[in-house]
């Protein structure tokens, strides 16, 4: 079993949050609330909705868990909410409507997940409680993870610090010749022999940005560059990391260019301070990018990270963003340039009370990478 999470935090959060909204209590089912607010890691509720897992969350601070027949034993190991038992021959919807009835919220204003739930079970819980008033919680909920606590943090960092050597470890087997297809056959079985639970998602871009998701059977040859990104996971939280690689020999426009954006990407993370706008940080950076003679790729620089990859309603580090950078955030910081070839860092930096920590990075990855060769 993974490590237990402290939640009188998060608990405190959540009764604000609910509060704020002028609810009377929560309704939360996806996977990452239920993590969030429970510390239940349930990944298969994404391809089997059936398994219908609700938490109640009062504006009082009182919660309750109702979970299918088959939980009971993972539920009671790990959380302390009390869990109530919904049978098959009652039904999901109808187990929940007949616990808030008994806690007096059938008449209530709820808040639910409105952009996670399908359409048809939003209409199957309007049905079971007609004269309650249904609102979306989303923003709250997504607020309410934006601060993560020290236990999360920590779980971020062992997942982002797994990601790292896994590309180490890959790269070193890497060789000329071997295709995508069998590169990212060794960045997998690297992942998961540095403990990870999940390896979310794989991109590998030899050419150009078009060229990002599937892998082929093309060979690596002399002189390529292309990038690694990928999404791991580890007790449902997750790491979005992406490195630059090169085969020997290196032509030097690209090793320049590489040399400039490491640069600005240090320099970036080093300017998101408590305090200060998303935006001022963002101007700064593009303004480091025009001096060096570097543009970017894609309109944004990041984006919030933790119970998924981009976190829920992501909040992303982009021009105008006025959202203030506070202790807790986690963000994933990735400038990409696609000329003269497609170079890429991508690190997890926590913000802290002192300024900027980075989670991901033990390795110097000031020069290229090179294909075959060990990382330092």
């Amino acid at each position: 079993m993974k490590r237990p999470m402290h939640d009188r935090t998060v608990r405190e959060r959540t009764v604000q949050a609910i509060a704020e909204a002028e609810l009377d209590a929560v309704v939360v089912t996806s996977r990452q609330n239920l993590r969030h607010l429970a510390n239940l890691y349930l990944p298969h509720l994404s391809v089997v909705p059936e398994e219908h897992v609700f938490l109640i969350c009062r504006r009082d601070g009182e919660r309750q868990l109702l979970i299918p027949e088959w939980m009971p034993t993972y539920a009671k190991e790990r959380t302390d909410i009390p869990v109530t038992v919904w049978s098959y021959g009652t039904g999901a919807w109808n187990s929940l409507a007949d616990a808030l009835r008994q806690q007096g919220l059938d008449e209530a204003r709820i808040g639910i997940e409105a952009e996670y739930m399908a359409a048809a079970d939003r209409d199957r819980l309007a049905r079971v409680l007609p004269k309650a008033t249904l609102v979306s919680a989303d923003r709250a909920l997504l607020a309410n993870r934006l601060l993560k606590t020290p236990d999360e943090i920590a779980v971020i960092a062992e997942v982002a610090a797994a990601g790292e050597r896994a590309m180490v470890e890959a790269i070193a087997e890497g060789r000329e010749g071997m295709t995508d297809r069998e590169f990212a056959k060794e960045l997998r079985l690297a992942s998961i022999r540095q403990g990870v639970d999940e390896v979310s998602w794989l991109a590998l871009n030899w050419a150009s940005p078009e060229q990002r998701t599937q892998p082929t059977d093309r060979p690596i040859r002399p002189g390529q560059v292309f990038s690694i990104e990928f999404g791991l996971c580890i007790d449902g939280y997750y790491s979005d990391l992406q490195r630059t690689v090169a085969v020997a020999p290196v032509p030097g426009d690209v090793q320049e260019a590489y040399e400039k954006l490491a640069g600005v990407h240090e320099r970036t993370i080093a300017r998101m301070t408590p305090g200060r706008s998303v935006a001022s940080m963002h101007d700064e950076f593009l303004a480091d990018m025009r001096d060096n003679g570097l543009q970017m790729w894609d309109w944004w620089l990041g984006h919030s990270i933790g119970l998924d990859v981009h976190e829920g309603l992501s909040l992303w580090l982009r021009e105008g963003e006025k959202t203030i950078f506070e202790p807790g955030m986690v963000f994933a910081v990735e400038p990409v340039i696609t000329e003269p070839a497609v170079l890429a860092f991508e690190d997890l930096v926590v913000i802290e009370t002192t300024g900027p920590r980075v989670l991901s990075s033990q390795h110097n990855w000031d020069t290229l990478a090179i294909l075959g060769e060990r990382v330092e």
